[in-house]
This record gives structure tokens, sequence and C-alpha cells, in this order.
């Protein structure tokens, strides 16, 4: 059964996350690379390196849990989920993904207020740097809209392989295995 157009951009959406994320997890190695060389080298020190790199890790964890999501590499524990028949472990997995969904809604939603607070109060990190608040604050509703939509996903391909008896060795919210025998990615 082919894809929802649904499915197939919370996957893109997903992936380029999660491309982003490595992305950013690269200049923050790179900042802090130059802060160290900075001080070692030239017996300079940066305001800014710290905090910056601080908050690019914060987006690759936060807005790349999605991509993680996606592939199947959060922790999960299924030892007994696996003993269980095809369609009660998509079941069982079904009700993990609400569960993940409600809670990544209202994470988001809690953030969400955060982050408009220190929007209308122009709240600043009060750091020599100091930068406004509001971009950093932003990261954790971006994240968790992104896991989200992720979940949403994974219950609309959990629902189809209910409704539609694909109980095949790879439920929809694990990728499937390629020949190797790893997760396709």
């Amino acid at each position: 059964m082919p894809r929802s157009r649904f499915l197939r951009a919370a996957d893109r959406l997903s992936g380029a996350a999660g491309y982003l994320s490595g992305i950013l997890i690269i200049a923050a190695m790179l900042v802090i690379c130059y802060g160290v060389a900075l001080r070692y080298l030239f017996g300079m020190s940066t305001i800014w390196q710290t905090e910056l790199s601080v908050y690019l890790l914060m987006f690759a964890a936060f807005v790349g849990g999605a991509y993680g999501l996606r592939n199947g590499d959060h922790v999960r524990i299924d030892l007994v989920v696996k003993l269980l028949p095809g369609r009660v472990q998509i079941g069982v997995r079904l009700l993990a993904a609400v569960l993940g969904l409600l809670l990544a809604l209202a994470v988001a939603a809690v953030s969400g207020f955060m982050w408009w607070e220190s929007v209308e109060t122009g709240a600043r990190s009060g750091t020599a740097w100091n930068p406004p608040l509001a971009l950093p604050y932003a990261i954790l509703p971006a994240g968790m809209a992104l896991i989200a939509l992720q979940y949403l996903a994974i219950v609309a391909g959990l629902f189809r392989a209910l409704r539609g008896g694909e109980l095949g060795d790879s439920p929809p919210d694990q990728p499937a295995p390629t020949a190797e025998g790893g997760p396709a990615h």
C-alpha cells in the first residue's frame, strides 16, 4: 500500500531536521575549536563561543529528535512487546505512539508559552554576550512540534497496519531492515 503524502512529508521534514542537526553539531564543534585555539594560541577569549555552542547543540538535540524517532534510533524497550502476536504488537506500539504524541504536544505547548513570554518581555541571557532568549527558547517548541508530527506519522502508519493487516517484520514505527540486516535510513 503506498504511503500517503502526509507520511512522506513528515519523513522528509524529519530527515531535513536530522541533516540540519548534523550540520549544527559540526558548527558547534568548529566554534568550540575556534575558542580553544584563540585561548591557547593567542591568549585571548570570546564572550559568545560557549553560549552559542550550547544553543547549537540544544537545537541539534531537540530538533534532531524527530529524525531519530523516524529511524527508530530512540530509546525503546520492547523485550515483552516482541513476544506478543502481530496485531497486539501493533496495538501496543500504537498506544505508546499516542502517549508519546500527547507528551510531545504538552511539552510543545508549555515551552511555546515560555518562548512567547520571552518575546513579550524581551528577556536576555544575562551573560557577557547577552543575546535575546527568544531564539534559544524557540528551539524546544519547534523540536517538540517536529517530534509530534513524526509521532502523528507513526500513528497513521500503525493505524494503516492495523486496518490493512500489514504485519510484516518491520512495524511502521521502525525502519525496514536492509539487505545487510541493519535499519534502512
